[in-house]
């Protein structure tokens, strides 16, 4: 039986060579049989739905090449890709007009267009904020000002009605280099314009985040609120992943590292439109991680940890108070120490590369 420092220490030594195949498409580190997790860690291999036998007995002879008894389980997943929408999905509340916003509902840019969810209001020195994707807020990845409209163009908003702010700040994606996130803030024209809960039912209930997670295990359940998806389930099928994603356009596809896979338990939890969501732990709502892309079917999510992205910006979740002011949300669940079914904090040097970008307030 393997530790979940073992399955690390192997998934690390494999990664790299394993992504250089076409076939595979993220590895990272979960339990060698969900079903029994008492059979300890294992490296989890997620491969394009149809691989031909030859490529696997490839795979397989390449693992077995590394010479070491960690278990390494292959997932027929299908490619990662980014969600966002074109099209408004069946009856979902999330996809409504909000006035103030919470988090949970749509929201998007125009030119060129884009919808996906605003994940989560936080909050910096009483500014208030939505949290969101990079691809979902900012204009072409770059620092040109692009206004923020709820609900997204998808789903029928309109810049001069329905614009609420303007993209702030975020993390620039990089071709051909490591990515640790796709984030960004936009900032509101009013704070009064932004409501600090969370939507969590079709008939419009609201709920309040009480903050956010430093890291969390493989096998945690989690909930999520998306535009499309609406109030969904889901279990930490992995952490630590390294893990292509396709972004199509000039992007490309992009190396992601340090990224969880979340498995939808009970339906797609990641399709078009729900680019931006977080995910909140079931049993407390403390945010724990922030989805940008999923796989076709929609049933498995890669979401960066949330303290990495709140640490990032410096902001915390946003609590309501007394008379309609604002505070902090409070910070949990750091990683215990030796402890590796938890997401592991990056290491000084990986966290010197990631810088969020000002974007231009004016034209």
């Amino acid at each position: 039986m393997a530790t979940f420092y073992e399955a690390l220490k192997h998934k690390n030594r494999m990664s790299p060579v394993l992504l250089k195949r076409a076939e595979v498409l993220a590895v990272g580190v979960g339990y060698a049989d969900p079903s029994k997790p008492a059979l300890g860690a294992g490296v989890l291999v997620y491969t394009r739905q149809k691989i031909v036998p030859s490529s696997l007995n490839s795979l397989k002879s390449t693992i077995l090449k590394a010479g070491t008894s960690v278990p390494v389980r292959f997932v027929t997943s299908g490619r990662f890709k980014t969600n966002m929408a074109k099209v408004k999905p069946k009856a979902n509340l999330s996809f409504g007009r909000f006035r103030p916003v919470p988090g949970g509902v749509s929201i998007g840019r125009t030119n060129p267009v884009a919808t996906g969810t605003a994940g989560l209001i936080v909050t910096k020195n009483n500014q208030l904020f939505v949290l969101s994707n990079n691809h979902v807020l900012i204009k072409n990845n770059s620092t040109a000002l692009s206004g923020t409209l709820q609900p997204g163009p998808a789903d029928g908003g309109f810049a001069s009605r329905d614009t609420v702010g303007r993209a702030f700040q975020f993390v620039r994606l990089r071709s051909g280099k490591v990515n640790f996130q796709d984030s960004a803030l936009a900032i509101p024209t009013s704070n009064n314009l932004l409501n600090p809960r969370y939507l969590i039912s079709s008939t419009g209930q609201l709920v309040t985040v009480p903050g956010h997670l430093l890291s969390y295990p493989v096998g945690l359940q989690l909930v999520k609120s998306g535009r499309t998806t609406g109030y969904v389930t889901g279990v930490v099928e992995s952490n630590n992943v390294d893990v292509r994603v396709s972004y199509g356009g000039t992007l490309g596809t992009l190396l992601f590292r340090n990224q969880s896979v979340i498995r939808g338990t009970n339906g797609p939890v990641s399709l078009p439109g729900d680019s931006g969501s977080v995910w909140l732990r079931a049993r407390d709502r403390f945010a724990a991680a922030l989805n940008f892309a999923g796989t076709i079917d929609g049933m498995r999510s890669i979401s960066n940890p949330i303290g990495l992205v709140m640490s990032t910006y410096g902001v915390r979740v946003a609590i309501p108070a007394a008379s309609g002011k604002v505070k902090e949300g409070v910070i949990r669940g750091a990683a215990p120490s030796g402890n590796h079914a938890y997401m592991q904090p990056l290491t000084e040097q990986q966290r010197k590369r990631i810088r969020a970008v000002l974007v231009r307030s004016t034209k």
